[in-house]
């Protein structure tokens, strides 16, 4: 994650191709996993999206993957089965182990409050981080209300697709609010919490928290193909996993 919080798009799914051969008179069998798959796929691109990629892995290990549509509009090139995507979300995962470090060494408490490294930060319509922790931010149990940018047609998407977000600017559209719950008390998916996590990783640090996970993550796991993209609105061509942190 980083200063830039971003309406994005990139799920991992896949399938794999389904083959029946039979003598005898054909029977209509439920679609498997792996087909719904496909007409999943398929379903989002008659939205109007210009191409998918969908990939699986299962418990074993092994991949299966569908596309459907044009890498590039204009030209019918097919979208790759082996494409760059962004990870979105996935990178609160990562986001987390870095936390987790931190505290393994000593250097921030699950039980600190929000308050102690970002002082007057959460603050305002009874938000008080001084009653909120670390590990609260982490659980998504802060109860901090997430107000973030959004769209709701095609042409606000097209309006907004390129704007960017500093990160105090989240947290004060979020301080907008009142609290969704007391923290502690409920639980509730907050994107506006990991934004106060990358922050709080910069305060103990020094470091932006994309680097941080570079380093810390990315490198010594051997994720070569998972990169921080920063404020590009494209991805690299090519094979692998493309991360906006």
């Amino acid at each position: 994650m980083t200063s830039i919080l971003r309406k994005r798009l990139g799920v991992a799914l896949g399938v794999a191709a389904l083959l029946v051969a039979d003598a005898a008179p054909a029977v209509a069998r439920p679609a498997g996993p792996v087909e719904r798959l496909r007409q999943d796929t398929e379903a989002i691109r008659a939205l109007g999206v210009s191409g998918v990629q969908a990939r699986v892995v299962g418990a074993d290990g092994r991949e299966s993957v569908a596309v459907s549509g044009t890498a590039e509009l204009g030209t019918g090139r097919p979208v790759p089965s082996g494409g760059y995507f962004r990870m979105a979300s996935t990178s609160k995962t990562l986001v987390a182990v870095v936390v987790l470090q931190l505290e393994a060494e000593g250097r921030v408490s699950l039980d600190d409050g929000v308050d102690r490294w970002l002082p007057g930060v959460v603050r305002g319509n009874g938000n008080d981080g001084r009653r909120i922790t670390i590990r609260q931010l982490l659980q998504h149990t802060s109860g901090i209300h997430d107000d973030l940018p959004g769209y709701t047609t095609p042409g606000e998407y097209y309006q907004q697709r390129y704007d960017v977000h500093e990160p105090e600017e989240l947290v004060a559209r979020a301080m907008a609010h009142a609290p969704d719950f007391p923290p502690g008390e409920g639980w509730g998916y907050s994107n506006t919490g990991y934004v106060l996590l990358d922050m709080v990783i910069e305060k103990v640090t020094g470091r932006r928290a994309h680097r941080e996970i570079g380093d810390r993550v990315l490198r010594r796991a051997g994720m070569d193909q998972t990169r921080w993209l920063g404020t590009s609105p494209a991805v690299p061509t090519g094979w692998g996993w493309s991360s906006v942190l």
